[in-house]
């Protein structure tokens, strides 16, 4: 993973650099923006690393949504971190999401996965959901539930049920 905020050249060449050392045997992926703007980044980009295997896939829905699955895999032990330079920074990134105002490692890990495992792009919105599932449930624990009471054996209410269920 390489770092770094620059101008548009500069990202064009160190793109191509990284490419390169990479070799042509290694696939090249970026998220493609909705709109008019991002269909022309990404016919750029494909055109500036031609002679590589480069695909620009779209994105939809919210970055949180996206993110879902890649949290759930971190979570589950499946992800493995190359040790580098770069190991600090970008578990300070993801551990701080959404909070943090630069997020870009967050999309790049999230894209990441769904290159490697195409069928799970709709797994954000399962994952989005069995977060809100688990944060009722939370929630109900928190609160006081209401106490089912039971009649007495023998007792008039106790003779009432049973009559009920027979």
């Amino acid at each position: 993973m390489v770092r770094g905020r620059a101008n548009p050249g500069d990202v064009d060449r160190l793109l191509l650099n990284i490419a390169t050392q990479d070799g042509n045997r290694v696939g090249i992926g970026f998220g493609k923006d909705p709109g008019q703007a991002g269909k022309s980044q990404a016919l750029h980009l494909v055109r500036a690393l031609s002679g590589f295997t480069v695909v620009a896939a779209p994105e939809s829905g919210d970055k949180l949504t996206r993110f879902g699955p890649f949290s759930s895999q971190c979570r589950a032990g499946n992800v493995k971190i190359r040790r580098g330079s770069w190991n600090e920074e970008l578990f300070r990134v993801l551990e701080g999401f959404p909070d943090l105002a630069h997020d870009d490692e967050v999309d790049a890990c999230s894209g990441a996965l769904e290159m490697l495992n195409p069928q799970m792009k709709s797994w954000g919105f399962y994952e989005l959901s069995r977060q809100r599932f688990e944060q009722l449930q939370a929630e109900q624990r928190g609160k006081p539930q209401p106490t089912q009471t039971l009649p007495a054996p023998g007792s008039m209410e106790w003779l009432a049920e049973q009559n009920k269920s027979s």
